[in-house]
């Protein structure tokens, strides 16, 4: 695989929360951010959603507060690296996600935080075998559908 075909990775929330708190799955989010070739995007909604996912653990007595500081730090820390590329939502992935939930929503759940990650995706060329989606199960069941390559981690 040539720097140019390099596997593109774009992660999910579902997905993400998997490189900073051992889970089912994390063995595939740890591999694609250890092939040093790979790049690794998110949308920026992703910046939201990780702080929730993570408050919501610590609610759930899963974490303690001091965990969640760490996962913030080791977020920020993959983000202002490099590690983690942070795709901006514009108004075209909006538009394209009203897209996907009219087109997809009627006969089968597509919620509104799947449809903006697979708009990004599209605009970004999500296509096989180059790009790579690591997502939850809904979201995999929708981009097969897509022409994108999603994987459940």
């Amino acid at each position: 695989m040539t720097v140019s075909e390099s596997p593109v990775y774009f992660l999910d929330t579902s997905a993400l929360v998997k490189r900073y708190h051992p889970e089912r799955g994390s063995e595939v989010v740890q591999r694609a951010f250890a092939d040093r070739t790979a790049r690794r995007l998110v949308s920026d909604i992703s910046l939201i959603e990780v702080h929730s996912a993570f408050a919501r653990r610590v609610r759930m007595g899963e974490i303690t507060p001091e965990d969640f500081q760490a996962v913030k730090a080791a977020f920020a820390a993959d983000v202002q690296s490099g590690r983690l590329s942070v795709e901006a939502l514009d108004e075209m992935d909006k538009a394209e996600a009203a897209r996907l939930v009219e087109h997809y929503g009627l006969s089968q759940e597509l919620q509104t935080l799947d449809a903006l990650h697979l708009a990004v995706t599209k605009r970004l060329g999500g296509a096989p075998p180059a790009h790579r989606l690591l997502c939850g199960p809904r979201l995999v069941r929708r981009v097969g559908r897509r022409g994108v390559y999603g994987r459940q981690p």
